[in-house]
């Protein structure tokens, strides 16, 4: 094999034939402006949205995000009851002395 073939710049000329991580997924990847574009990424998803930038946001639009992420935390909160209908005495031959 000639050393051109085991030469580190040899990436300069060609894409790179391997991967630096075992698995990466194609996965499609929307920009803030609508554009889209498919990359590699290290989970297996559908799509990926580049997150908005708030300054650039008009206040009623900064208002609506604002109300639209209380929402869903405030409905994450409530508990759910749990009820304990365990009877004793149903189980107490698997623990009883013989």
């Amino acid at each position: 094999m000639s050393s051109w073939w085991a030469d580190s710049s040899r990436a300069l000329l060609t894409r790179v034939h391997r991967q630096a991580y075992a698995r990466l997924y194609p996965v499609l990847l929307v920009k803030k402006d609508g554009s889209t574009i498919h990359i590699r990424y290290r989970e297996p998803r559908r799509m990926l949205e580049m997150p908005v930038d708030l300054d650039v946001l008009s206040p009623e639009e900064r208002r609506a995000r604002l109300r639209k992420r209380e929402a869903q935390f405030r409905d994450k909160k409530e508990e759910p009851e749990l009820g304990d209908d365990f009877d004793m005495e149903r189980y107490k031959q698997f623990w009883a002395k013989k």
